[in-house]
């Protein structure tokens, strides 16, 4: 069973110290530096744009949100929805409650690269030999139904199966959290990787970024340039 520990993790980011331009050991989720860490950069977020099931124009119009965060050093405004803010106040409580309920201590981190830092993951938390991801969903309803459903939202499960993609972690914890239940206000789901999905990505990923690269390339441009003089 593959682990990681968040020295680790570190140790790993300190390395890309010289290409960022700062010390990403060092950087917390939702800064300035997180966001610029994720320049041009393929996030578990947006995994399910390059599979089967993603139409081409939604293929198309991600690689270029790419592209044009190459091209400008620059990341498109970020929309802070109401849905967003609530999920960002309540994650921390969430944990917490993880932690109560399974005895063990949720490490940060904030960012997983692959070698390349061409892909790249922001677990909500790590847990030696898991990741976490966990929803606060902005309406009850939307909790009650992950917990009586029992799978998980398509999309949702795409974006775990690249956080496994990336890590190389076997498990990833999925939770959904709502502090205005009297009970289960947390459900969590274990995923393992699914070798049919990490299959779709060993295609998908590299033939996404062949295409990009044609597309920088006929701008004047490479990866790596966004953050030039950042």
């Amino acid at each position: 069973m593959h682990k990681l520990t968040e020295s680790l993790i570190r140790e790993k980011l300190a390395k890309h110290r010289v290409v960022l331009g700062f010390d990403p050991t060092q950087v917390s989720q939702q800064s300035e530096e997180w966001f610029k860490m994720r320049l041009a950069v393929m996030t578990a977020s947006k995994a399910k744009c390059i599979v089967a099931g993603a139409t081409t124009d939604t293929r198309l119009t991600y690689m270029a949100e790419l592209v044009a965060e190459v091209a400008t050093g620059s990341n498109r405004e970020l929309v802070r929805a109401r849905a967003l803010e609530w999920g960002n106040e309540q994650e921390p409580h969430a944990i917490a409650s993880y932690e109560f309920l399974n005895s063990t201590q949720v490490d940060s981190v904030p960012l997983l690269y692959s070698d390349d830092m061409r892909c790249a993951c922001s677990p909500d938390g790590l847990v030696s030999d898991r990741g976490l991801e966990i929803k606060c969903p902005l309406t009850t309803e939307v909790h009650i139904r992950s917990i009586t459903d029992k799978k998980i939202k398509s999309d949702y499960l795409w974006q775990i199966q690249f956080s496994l993609f990336v890590s190389g972690l076997d498990l990833w914890d999925f939770g959904s959290f709502d502090p205005r239940m009297k009970k289960k206000n947390l459900h969590i789901i274990t995923v393992e990787r699914d070798e049919k999905m990490q299959s779709t990505f060993r295609d998908a990923v590299p033939q996404f970024f062949s295409d990009m690269d044609k597309s920088l390339a006929m701008l004047g441009f490479k990866f790596g340039d966004q953050w030039v003089c950042q």
